[in-house]
């Protein structure tokens, strides 16, 4: 069977840790382990990255200049146009993970390569990290698939978005977002992963009878204050809890501000990102998604799957994927926040068995393999027919 030679362009990247990056580097190793072919070409972001590396046995190369303006951005494009240009002999298709102004300029280019374009469309995705120019509307997004070969669209509101722009039905393809590793919990294993993060860092001490919250994810800081105002006056109230928050991308001292003037800097504690997730998964007894049109790229989908009790920001994508059992995890409103913490601490066994129900349910309708096999094809049809 014809093993699919792909070239993933993407701005972002490991060693980033956003759920973006999180999502794209697990998507690459389970593509390579399902037996594709795939080389990732993104921005070199700091000096001191090297100009090629590899990342779960997969190909990465970085190039200059970082796009973080609107004069890099141009640079970047112009560069990486270069790039495929002169190495496009060796890729049967081109997979672009985002609908922007780069994959408008590739499509400039397709012409002359003579490779299908294939490209994700997610709108509700952040532009974290982005130029100005390249955080464009969600129609002008639409616009930038019109001339790809395939679009990819992992949730129901972004297929509906380009049926809506008259996007044909036929260049669409609805592949789910998945949770690529697994993390398996027991007390044995998250007492094992709760030493193996107080190696790490000792300010990752995990206390007898206090509870592990974890927020992960990139974060917007009016609704992560809210939430660390919660948390606040229920560590007043006499709970025995410790917070860490995990790549929240906001400057700490907008944050640590806020927790060291309620008194609580000990028990709430800001840290980078992680490239991986499964220790901090393994301990924890409750998560905290303020921003879960990001998160359920990719951690929503690993608590998930753990069987984490969650407490998640409401938003449509979300209601589409928790089945109606388990929508009482939702919140929309700081109060309701307020509700479902001081529930969680109250009634832990309908919490746990809410996460059980959404991990079987996950369990009997998604499965990584397949995930990867629908990708696998989606490659190999498109590199096929774009020959024929």
């Amino acid at each position: 069977m014809h093993v699919p030679k792909i070239l993933l362009v993407t701005r972002r990247f490991w060693p980033f840790t956003d759920d973006s990056c999180q999502r794209l580097m697990h998507h690459c190793a389970a593509l390579k382990r399902n037996g594709a072919d795939v080389t990732v070409v993104t921005a070199r972001w700091h000096p001191s990255w090297p100009e090629f590396a590899l990342c779960r046995e997969v190909p990465v190369y970085r190039l200059l200049p970082a796009p973080s303006t609107n004069w890099n951005e141009n640079h970047f494009q112009k560069n990486v146009v270069n790039w495929i240009s002169t190495s496009i002999a060796k890729f049967d298709c081109i997979y672009v993970d985002r609908a922007d102004g780069l994959l408008s300029t590739l499509q400039g280019k397709s012409s002359k390569w003579n490779k299908p374009i294939i490209a994700r469309f997610s709108p509700d995705d952040s532009g974290f990290g982005l130029s100005n120019s390249q955080k464009i509307s969600q129609l002008a997004m639409a616009d930038a698939c019109r001339r790809c070969f395939r679009i990819v669209c992992p949730t129901p509101h972004a297929h509906r978005l380009l049926i809506s722009q008259g996007v044909s039905e036929s260049q669409i393809v609805r592949i789910a977002d998945i949770a690529w590793a697994g993390v398996t919990r027991s007390d044995e294993v998250k007492a094992s992963a709760a030493h193996a993060l107080f190696e790490t860092c000792s300010d990752f001490v995990t206390p007898g009878r206090t509870d592990i919250l974890v927020h992960l994810g990139l974060s917007e800081l009016k609704p992560l204050r809210a939430v660390l105002q919660s948390v606040c006056d229920q560590l007043d109230a006499g709970a025995m809890l410790r917070m860490w928050v995990i790549g929240s991308g906001i400057p700490p001292n907008a944050l640590y501000d806020l927790i060291k003037s309620r008194g609580w800097h000990r028990e709430i504690l800001l840290f980078d990102g992680f490239d991986d997730l499964q220790e901090l998964i393994r301990v924890a007894d409750l998560a905290i998604a303020s921003n879960s049109k990001e998160t359920l790229q990719y951690s929503l989908q690993m608590l998930a799957q753990a069987g984490v009790p969650m407490i998640i920001a409401d938003n449509p994508d979300c209601r589409a994927w928790l089945p109606d059992s388990n929508s009482f995890q939702l919140y929309s409103t700081n109060q309701i926040f307020d509700l479902k913490l001081q529930d969680w601490l109250s009634n832990r066994e309908r919490w746990t068995s809410m996460a059980s129900s959404l991990r079987q349910n996950l369990r009997r309708t998604k499965f990584s393999d397949d995930c990867a096999q629908q990708w696998l094809t989606l490659f190999r049809d498109s590199s096929i027919e774009r020959t024929a």
